[in-house]
């Protein structure tokens, strides 16, 4: 898809202060060095689920900590038009949950589809979470995944954790 101030005007989202790339969606330039910090902070969590799914890059690309519009979604992969948010604590507010119901309908408005993980679920299985992440946005499990068992052994080198926060 194509991303224009009018298709976006037409969703009922302001295109004000946004840049537009193209097919990638339209970000706020001012989150790419907030979403470097996060990248370089990240939770438990996104490093367990980011060493699943960068096993299979050669089928879809995800990136970590990737503006779009006015937000910062944890993980987006364009092949697949999809946005991944893993929901720790600081989720379970109203206020929190009223901007991610907004965030996520102005997402939806765009075409994307948005997955919910649970912070603790991923750090459980971090494989199971990225079959969740599959079978939501309709897609077969990548054959980089099918190897892989759902022990962290299998998952994680020695010492893997202990260099983790």
């Amino acid at each position: 898809m194509k991303y224009t101030p009018e298709t976006l005007q037409a969703a009922g989202i302001s295109p004000k202060g946004l840049k537009f790339c193209g097919a990638f969606p339209p970000y706020d330039p001012k989150l790419t060095e907030v979403a470097r910090e996060l990248r370089n902070n990240s939770t438990i969590s996104e490093i367990y689920l980011w060493v699943v799914l960068k096993k299979c890059k050669n089928k879809y690309k995800f990136t970590r900590q990737k503006p779009v519009l006015h937000y910062i979604a944890d993980f987006y992969c364009n092949e697949l038009s999809l946005v991944v948010e893993i929901d720790g604590v600081s989720h379970d507010g109203y206020g929190a949950q009223a901007y991610d119901r907004k965030r996520d309908k102005d997402m939806q408005a765009l075409g994307l589809t948005v997955v919910r993980l649970v912070d603790n679920d991923v750090k459980k299985n971090p494989f199971a979470a990225a079959q969740q992440i599959f079978v939501s946005a309709g897609v077969p499990m990548p054959e980089q995944l099918d190897f892989l068992a759902t022990g962290q052994e299998r998952l994680f080198p020695e010492g893997y954790l202990r260099r983790s926060r």
